[in-house]
């Protein structure tokens, strides 16, 4: 598909909301308003860690001398799957930390921008496929892992640990196996050994997903792994 150039992001968006709001009952749309507001805040915050190095000299450039934001420099080269996901598994997640109704109509509203987008021309074809199929994957676990990192915490807070523990460890993890009231974890950063099992609740068991990330500081006591503390759990 041809793309449109020569507009900026918040034009982009603009527009967008535009249409939406010509379509939507005023209740559903002020959910969409909320959606784009937290992107945009997202986009002129983080955003920039994509940018080569020559967007990188005239962002710097634009934003000291004209105070101009992110959005208001680039185009929809720029909305693309990086962005689109970086700002729903790690941004919505960490730095917004929205209850369930949030989490889905931030869902819901990416994948209909990221289809809008497309169908407007401002995406091609290979960028819309792969923003598309991360948007469907990440859609449905956004409202469950909030859920789960007030779980963990909670858990946490109830089962300290006291006894003696032998090993010690803080990193992010990928949850490998679910077992009731057990995990097996991975460092994040790929070393291949697999720790586990960690002791949980089987309410929290029941409701994590193999591949998702968690943020945990694990300590071992005897021949099971137990959670000391906790951060956000993330759906990559």
């Amino acid at each position: 598909m041809k793309t449109s150039p020569g507009k900026t992001i918040q034009q982009i968006l603009e527009e967008f909301l535009a249409e939406q709001q010509a379509r939507l009952r005023p209740k559903t749309y002020l959910g969409y308003e909320e959606a784009i507001y937290f992107f945009r805040t997202y986009l002129n915050g983080y955003a920039h860690q994509f940018l080569d190095r020559k967007e990188d000299d005239s962002y710097d450039r634009l934003y000291d001398s004209e105070n101009k934001q992110f959005w208001q420099i680039f185009g929809p080269e720029h909305l693309g799957n990086a962005e689109i996901t970086d700002f729903l598994s790690d941004f919505m997640v960490k730095k917004i930390a929205g209850n369930k109704t949030l989490m889905e109509t931030t869902g819901r509203v990416m994948l209909k921008l990221v289809n809008w987008l497309h169908e407007k021309g401002y995406t091609p074809d290979d960028e819309f496929k792969k923003a598309s199929k991360s948007v469907k994957k990440l859609k449905p676990d956004l409202p469950l892992v909030g859920e789960v990192t007030d779980l963990i915490y909670d858990y946490v807070q109830k089962h300290p640990v006291e006894d003696h523990y032998t090993s010690d460890l803080d990193a992010y993890f990928s949850i490998e196996k679910i077992e009731p009231g057990k995990l097996w974890v991975e460092d994040y950063l790929g070393s291949g050994k697999i720790m586990g099992p960690v002791l949980v609740s089987e309410e929290i068991s029941s409701k994590c997903k193999v591949g998702w990330a968690v943020s945990l500081r694990i300590v071992k006591t005897g021949d099971v792994w137990r959670i000391l503390e906790t951060g956000y759990v993330y759906p990559k």
